[in-house]
C-alpha cells in the first residue's frame, strides 16, 4: 500500500503548475516576486500538512501573507531604528554643548 495523499512538496509543485498560465502572463519582474513568495513558504511545509481544514491554495496564500508581514515588520523595525539615530543626530547638531 502506498500513500494516498501527495506529499506537501508535491502538492506545492502541483499548485505552482496550476497557476502557470497566470505566472506566464505576468511581467518578468512580477514572476520573480511570485517565485520568491512560493520559495518563502517552503519552510512552512509542516504547517501546510497540518492544515487539513484549508484548501491547499488557501494555506499557501495565508503563509505568503505571513511571510510578507514578517518582511514588513522587519523593515518597519529597521526604519524605526534609523529614525531614532537621525533624531539623536539632529538633537546633537541642534545642541552641540550636550
Amino acid at each position: 500500500m502506498g500513500r494516498s495523499l501527495p506529499s506537501v512538496t508535491l502538492m506545492l509543485q502541483q499548485q505552482a503548475a496550476e497557476i502557470k498560465s497566470l505566472h506566464e502572463a505576468l511581467r518578468r519582474s512580477d514572476q520573480r516576486i511570485l517565485d520568491a513568495m512560493f520559495d518563502g513558504i517552503q519552510q512552512h511545509r509542516a504547517a501546510i500538512a497540518n492544515s487539513a481544514s484549508l484548501l491547499p491554495l488557501e494555506a499557501i496564500l495565508l503563509l505568503m501573507l505571513l511571510e510578507e508581514r514578517k518582511r514588513v515588520d522587519r523593515m518597519y523595525a529597521e526604519l524605526q531604528k534609523e529614525i531614532q539615530k537621525l533624531r539623536r543626530l539632529v538633537e546633537t547638531l541642534n545642541n552641540p554643548a550636550l
